[in-house]
C-alpha cells in the first residue's frame, strides 16, 4: 500500500516538474521577452537625440517589424531629421509601467500596455508627458518586435524652462520672434507615439 502510494507520488511529483520545464518555463520565458521588446520599442520610437539622429533612428529601425511600422519609418525618417535639424528638440522616454495583455506562444505574438513619461526639450522649454501606449508583438529572429503602436490620450506631467534657457517671449511682442511653437502640440509621425 504505501509502495503504491509512493509510486503514485512519485508519477504525480515527476509530472509536474516535466509540464514545469517542458510547457510553463518556455511560456515564462516568452512572456518576459515579449514584455522586455514592448518596453524597449516603446522608449525608441518615442525617443530621438537631437544630438545624435543616426544613432535615434536605427534604435528605433531595431524595434519594429512588419510592413506597416517598417513603411512608416521609412515614409518619415527625413521628415524626423529635418524637424529635428530645424528645432532642436529632442525627446526621451522612460517606461512608468508595462504589462503584457496577450500572448500566443504558437504564433509568436503578444501584446502589451506600456505607459511612458516623454520628455520633450527644445532651447526655449520643456514638457514631460505621460504616454501610454497598446504595442503589438511579434516574434522575428529569435527577438520580440513591435508590429503595431497604438498611442492613447496622453496627459501633461511636468512643464518649463530648462536652466540656462530664454523663455519664450510673451504673445503679441511684435519685436518677438514667433515661437517655434510646443513639440506636445506637433503631431507625430506615423508609427510613433509622441507626445
Amino acid at each position: 500500500m504505501l509502495a503504491a502510494a509512493a509510486l503514485v507520488a512519485a508519477g504525480w511529483f515527476g509530472y509536474g516538474w516535466a509540464r514545469a520545464l517542458i510547457v510553463e518555463k518556455p511560456v515564462a520565458e516568452a512572456r518576459d521577452a515579449a514584455l522586455s521588446g514592448a518596453m524597449q520599442a516603446a522608449v525608441n520610437l518615442n525617443s530621438v537625440d537631437a544630438d545624435d539622429v543616426d544613432t535615434s533612428i536605427e534604435n528605433m529601425r531595431s524595434s519594429i517589424t512588419g510592413d506597416a511600422l517598417v513603411g512608416d519609418l521609412e515614409a518619415t525618417e527625413q521628415d524626423i531629421r529635418d524637424r529635428v535639424a530645424e528645432t532642436g528638440t529632442s525627446m526621451s522616454a522612460e517606461v512608468l509601467f508595462g504589462t503584457l495583455t496577450e500572448l500566443n506562444t504558437d504564433d509568436d505574438v503578444a501584446k502589451a500596455l506600456v505607459v511612458l513619461a516623454v520628455r520633450t526639450d527644445t532651447p526655449q522649454f520643456y514638457v514631460v508627458n505621460k504616454v501610454p501606449v497598446v504595442v503589438s508583438m511579434r516574434e522575428d529572429g529569435g527577438t520580440w518586435k513591435a508590429e503595431l503602436i497604438e498611442p492613447l490620450v496622453s496627459t501633461e506631467m511636468d512643464a518649463g524652462v530648462p536652466p540656462g534657457a530664454t523663455p519664450p517671449a510673451p504673445a503679441g511682442d511684435p519685436a518677438a520672434p514667433a515661437p517655434a511653437g510646443d513639440p506636445a502640440q506637433q503631431s507625430p509621425p506615423e508609427g510613433e507615439a509622441g507626445p
